[in-house]
């Protein structure tokens, strides 16, 4: 029994421990690999437009992204922020970005 005991809170402990460390994010991974997806978009269909008329596209472009997504450009901030300082999981949801732009 003790064994058993001992093994299930290995098991725990293994599971538990990639998240140690790991600030929450004001939005969800899940949802952040949506609006990052649809801001690669964004960009993209900004490479051939110039001066004024990208900067006012951009403001349009994400502010639709943001409130499609029903998130502010404080909790994108603030989530983007933390990621910088964590590159192994900027490296995940950017590879989950990468798999949602190849479909």
């Amino acid at each position: 029994m003790n064994l058993f005991r001992i093994y299930l809170s290995l098991i725990l402990c293994t599971c538990f421990a990639c998240n140690v460390g790991q600030k929450r994010l004001p939005v969800p991974e899940k949802k952040l690999i949506e609006i990052l997806t649809d801001a690669h978009y964004a960009e993209a269909a900004l490479q051939e437009v110039y001066g004024n008329q990208k900067d006012s596209l951009k403001k349009i472009y994400y502010k639709e992204i943001f409130q499609l997504h029903k998130v502010s450009e404080e909790e994108m901030t603030k989530s983007m922020d933390i990621l910088r300082k964590d590159p192994a999981r900027l490296d995940k949801i950017y590879q989950a970005i990468l798999e949602n732009l190849k479909g």
